[in-house]
């Protein structure tokens, strides 16, 4: 990219929101994970819309590669690392609560809106997210949405696409988009002077728009605002746990609390991720140590009571899982061995204190996930397990999170690998594990939905039908090119 692209690309976004530096790419060219760094050449920070459009533009003229990228650091993934260099779009700008809806309850929001602003904002109009578990407070929101990040209440979750509803979108081509209810007539404001709210993500036409740019990592698209479902805060809340040695002992009763509807929160853990947590969240101050006081699997659940009656409603709540669980051999409780319900509680409905909790807990951590049924679950914990113990990294430091989903007719799995980054021994071993253990998942059937880096080679390469018709869709909507080249099967 020679210095007149450079100049053209600062008369876009302007000068002071274009840099090369050095110092400042670097924090763009790595993340946490084992993805290879990659120094971008420069990074543009559009403040609009319309900025956006125009570097869309300007990339398919000069065949620059976009990689856009919205949350602060640090990244995760692999995602984001400029696989073949170019510019960074960093969309941190773009940072309008756009609208807040209260009475249909959806939230208006551009890219750089984070959880950590719109938590706040949305519980002072009573509403709340059905969002991920204590997220990075610097996390954008629309990007948590489009990647399919698991919510914590399943049963108001109806397609895997939630909470996302409707979104604006500059494809690779350079042309701005909207879909769903959003797609017109007219703009925004004109569809909520005739009481319209963004909130029916279908279409236009019939093809759902929005299921191109989902879970896409940027490949088909850049979204600059989208519209998230949200749900009302309840006026009372009281938080169970039910625990066990096996985490098949608990499966039945998940099972039961998501199949008739309730409870809101409902997630599984061994003790390994609940000490994680909680030591992470600055509630116990030993990792270790405390998971010798904590039951080997636990499930969380909570009920809620709305604006009327609600003490009575938790009562009835109450009466009625208790006999449920009776009828399963089961009594929930509100303590987990040492932990009270209370402290869970705190947890729930917030971001994350600074650093992140799982960097809280030995320094380091690898995620891997995936999509299963609560029921196949056990298989693969013992694959990790079986494995874990050939690469000599111990169980204490394999947290697993098991998260039902869509109404819990499926189930988020998640294992993180905490290690310690100094150690250039538990480093390896862990390396080891994770990429033994991510192959051995994907030939045992889990369902990689999010092919980050780590796993797209191997996850396409038995798609391969699939991954050809990816590449089409890819040559409509980005035909240069440009948008994110070298991820997924791209």
């Amino acid at each position: 990219m020679d210095a007149n692209c450079i100049r053209d690309l600062a008369g876009i976004v302007g000068e002071p929101w274009v840099t090369t530096d050095d110092e400042h790419l670097k924090g763009y060219a790595k993340d946490n994970s084992f993805v290879p760094p990659r120094m971008p050449q420069c990074v543009a920070r559009p403040g609009s819309a319309e900025d956006l459009e125009e570097t869309v533009r300007w990339a398919n003229r000069t065949r620059t590669p976009l990689v856009p990228v919205s949350s602060g650091e640090p990244r995760l993934r692999g995602d984001t690392i400029p696989r073949l260099g170019g510019a960074v779009v960093d969309l941190q700008r773009m940072k309008r609560i756009v609208r807040i809806d209260r009475r249909n309850r959806v939230a208006v929001i551009e890219p750089g809106v984070t959880f950590g602003e719109l938590v706040p904002a949305l519980a002072r109009e009573g509403l709340r997210l059905n969002g991920p578990l204590l997220p990075r407070s610097n996390k954008s929101v629309l990007a948590s949405v489009l990647e399919r990040e698991p919510g914590l209440m399943p049963r108001y979750q109806w397609d895997i696409s939630d909470p996302l509803c409707c979104l604006e979108v500059v494809f690779g081509t350079g042309d701005r988009f909207r879909t769903g209810e959003a797609a017109g007539p007219g703009g925004l404001e004109a569809q909520w002077r005739i009481g319209g709210a963004q909130k029916f993500p279908l279409g236009p036409h019939q093809v759902d728009y929005h299921r191109l740019v989902q879970g896409a990592q940027g490949t088909m698209g850049i979204a600059t605002w989208a519209s998230i479902k949200c749900e009302t805060l309840p006026k009372a809340k009281k938080l169970f746990f039910l625990h066990a040695e096996r985490i098949e002992d608990l499966v039945p009763f998940a099972y039961e609390l998501t199949k008739k509807g309730y409870g809101d929160e409902v997630f599984l853990m061994n003790r390994v991720e609940l000490a994680a947590l909680l030591k992470g969240a600055g509630i116990l101050p030993e990792f270790q140590a405390a998971q010798t006081g904590l039951p080997s699997w636990v499930l969380t659940f909570c009920i809620s009571g709305g604006a009327y009656f609600p003490e009575e409603q938790l009562e009835v709540l109450e009466k009625d899982l208790k006999e449920l669980a009776q009828s399963l051999g089961q009594v929930f409780s509100q303590t987990a061995g040492d932990l009270p319900a209370a402290r869970m509680l705190s947890l729930l409905d917030r971001c994350s204190d600074e650093p992140y909790w799982k960097y809280g807990v030995l320094g380091q951590f690898r995620e891997i996930f995936f999509i299963t049924t609560l029921d196949r679950s056990p298989r693969f914990i013992e694959t990790v397990r079986l494995l874990a113990g050939e690469t000599g990294v111990p169980e204490s430091r394999i947290g697993v999170y098991l998260q039902p989903v869509v109404q819990g007719t499926s189930c988020h799995c998640e294992f993180d690998l905490f290690f310690d980054g100094e150690d250039a021994k538990e480093s390896a071993k862990t390396r080891e594990l994770f990429e033994r253990a991510s192959s051995a998942l994907i030939r045992q059937g889990a369902f990689f939905s999010r092919p980050y880096p780590a796993w797209a080679d191997e996850v396409y390469r038995t798609q391969g039908t699939f991954a050809e018709t990816l590449k089409k869709v890819k040559a409509v909507f980005d035909p240069n090119g440009i948008l994110n080249p070298g991820k997924l099967c791209f």
